[in-house]
């Protein structure tokens, strides 16, 4: 169904409670506000009296409070474009030259890729039409009789190719912003990393024979269901797209090894698990190439679990309290 007045004020809020704490916007850019004229000044080396600085923070503040208020009039502007923090006297320009406030938080990054998820097979479901089937036209028939009943079906499996096309960049985006805005490293990452496997894998019925498609797959249902102009009726799901399915086995093979290789490199719980789902990634693919690439990673793995064991045997992740604040040692 189409999104409310009252859905949309909420989808907007909730974007920007992501950029102040995550520090990017829906698009995985960096949250920044600021003005030409300061911009001008950092770049120049310019050094401002009290007067001056006092003047600025005033009329960035109203800018910026109008900002907030009307989400369409933002800047987006570089990173030299930041206003100094002499003048951050503005609450959402404080909290945006802080980066995020929050970005080591794994479950922030978790809900941030879902919301992206389910904008992406909206915005796809928008952007990219199912064509209404012609009378008389049978789904899901080995062949169909009528040469405007075939090139339906062709018709078909491009919108349906387009959508996925779509929805697997935006998706592979939100998990690559994650990861490179800290959630690879922070507490809890194995989930990031696991999930992002597991989206992957579902690009296709298989992985190689390595593990299996989870709740991350994005599937035609999601996709049908999404439709905001879907009749009463759903539209037949597309007949096998076999060119399809072999250009995203090739993509999938080069982003899973792409994943691991950076996966394995990283403390985590889970490490061994995950170093094991490479192996049997590789030698299902090429026995020869995987002994190199085992070979090549296996270093590298085994420093990151050797950090991982010294980092338990200082603290575990129960006794760890993320949320409060630190203390000085008892005793």
């Amino acid at each position: 169904t189409r999104m409310s007045e009252r859905q949309r004020r909420y989808d907007a809020r909730l974007d920007e409670l992501f950029e102040i704490c995550l520090g990017v916007d829906r698009d995985g850019n960096p949250v920044l506000y600021g003005s030409d004229h300061s911009a001008h000044d950092q770049e120049n080396g310019a050094a401002q009296d009290d007067a001056d600085d006092a003047d600025d923070a005033d009329n960035a503040g109203g800018r910026n409070n109008n900002q907030s208020n009307h989400g369409n009039s933002r800047n987006e502007l570089k990173q030299n474009q930041t206003l100094p923090l002499p003048t951050a006297t503005n609450p959402s320009i404080a909290k945006t030259i802080l980066g995020g406030l929050a970005k080591h938080s794994t479950d922030l990054w978790l809900l941030y890729i879902r919301k992206q998820t389910r904008d992406s097979i909206r915005t796809a479901a928008a952007e990219t039409k199912i064509p209404v089937p012609p009378p008389g036209y049978v789904p899901g028939a080995m062949t169909q009789t009528s040469v405007i009943h075939s090139q339906y079906e062709e018709s078909l499996r491009l919108a349906y190719r387009e959508r996925r096309e779509k929805m697997r960049e935006k998706v592979t985006r939100a998990y690559e912003v994650a990861l490179e805005h800290g959630a690879g490293f922070a507490m809890n990452n194995h989930l990031i990393w696991k999930r992002y496997a597991n989206f992957v894998k579902s690009w296709t019925g298989t992985a190689g024979g390595v593990g299996d498609i989870t709740a991350e797959s994005v599937n035609y249902a999601a996709i049908i269901a999404s439709d905001p102009d879907l009749p009463s009726n759903p539209p037949p799901l597309p007949p096998f797209d076999p060119t399809f399915e072999h250009t995203s086995a090739q993509k999938q093979l080069n982003q899973l090894r792409f994943i691991y290789q950076r996966g394995v490199t990283h403390p985590m719980t889970g490490l061994d698990q995950f170093w094991q789902e490479y192996e049997a990634f590789e030698r299902a693919h090429s026995e020869s190439l995987a002994s190199v690439l085992i070979a090549e990673w296996l270093p590298k793995y085994q420093h990151a679990r050797s950090v991982y064991l010294e980092r338990n045997r200082v603290w575990t992740i129960h006794e760890l309290r993320g949320g409060r604040l630190a203390v000085p040692p008892v005793g």
